[in-house]
């Protein structure tokens, strides 16, 4: 009999804990719980374990709170440092403005194979979309009244297309399959350490979710989409805009992936920075 595997998810957090409890109770309704969530802080002003008191005790799993300095946009290194502190042997990646259609974490357990991590397309909202998701909604893991078929044909559109990369990637056609993109992941921890998890590197918004999927094909751990129905669901926020800060290191780096240095030099093994994190078990 295959022994159960502990599964953990992994939050990065800014200063939004209303976002933030959305996700927690979409957690809290999946068909299969998580062993444990690990907010995975960078830098917040706000109290964000206070802010969540309230939530804490509904929650059917354990809740660790990784805070670090804010030194600055350093979502790898958040990222890092909650696989550092997490304890499942499979790690579910979610941002703070999603929620899930109730079978998304057992979808993504249930199809990860070794050797591979899996991705999916949020479902985006609009402002108005988003105002009428509540609370009573995403316990309920209910959202009829926002995701139409249209909505979903779209995201069943973009499957599609990633399961074409992926098989131009296996005929030698497209040197990878479908991008990882880091808020909407999961991955077996085995494999994440096998490249030394995301690049601490990279400062400021944008790439290292790039950089870690060209690490992970070239390493051998290939991508997957598989979730057409099953779905993360992106909450409307306001947010700034941003130019991308790392485009001229990840065009450097990728020619070194490509000629075989799939390790993170700074990752979760040997942290760039030398200021130190704070960890609360919240729950």
């Amino acid at each position: 009999m295959r022994q159960k595997k502990s599964i953990s998810a992994i939050i990065p957090s800014y200063n939004r804990p209303d976002l933030l409890e959305k996700t927690l109770h979409s957690f809290a309704a999946q068909s299969l719980l998580v062993d444990e969530v690990v907010i995975a802080d960078d830098g917040s002003s706000v109290d964000i374990p206070a802010a969540l008191l309230s939530t804490l005790s509904k929650l059917p799993f354990r809740v660790k709170y990784v805070w670090q300095e804010d030194l600055g946009f350093r979502a790898a290194r958040a990222r890092n440092n909650g696989v550092r502190e997490a304890g499942g042997d499979f790690l579910v990646f979610a941002d703070q403005d999603l929620v899930f259609t109730t079978d998304y974490v057992k979808t993504f357990a249930e199809k990860c194979r070794e050797g591979e991590f899996l991705v999916s397309h949020p479902v985006r909202l609009t402002r108005e979309e988003s105002e009428l998701v509540t609370l009573a909604m995403v316990a309920a893991g209910d959202y009829a009244g926002v995701l139409s078929e249209e909505k979903l044909g779209e995201v069943a559109r973009l499957c599609r297309k990633d399961r074409l990369y992926s098989l131009l990637n296996r005929l030698g056609l497209r040197p990878i399959g479908p991008k990882l993109r880091s808020g909407v992941f999961a991955i077996r921890r085995d494999d994440l350490l096998s490249v030394n998890g995301f690049d601490e590197k990279y400062k400021g918004w944008g790439n290292e979710d790039d950089d870690l999927g060209w690490r992970l094909h070239y390493a051998g751990v290939r991508g997957r989409n598989v979730t057409r129905r099953e779905v993360p669901i992106h909450l409307w926020h306001e947010c700034k805009a941003v130019m991308r800060s790392n485009k001229e290191y990840y065009r450097a780096r990728r020619k070194d992936i490509k000629a075989g240095d799939v390790r993170a030099q700074y990752g979760i093994d040997n942290t760039l920075d030398e200021d130190p994190y704070r960890v609360e078990i919240l729950k």
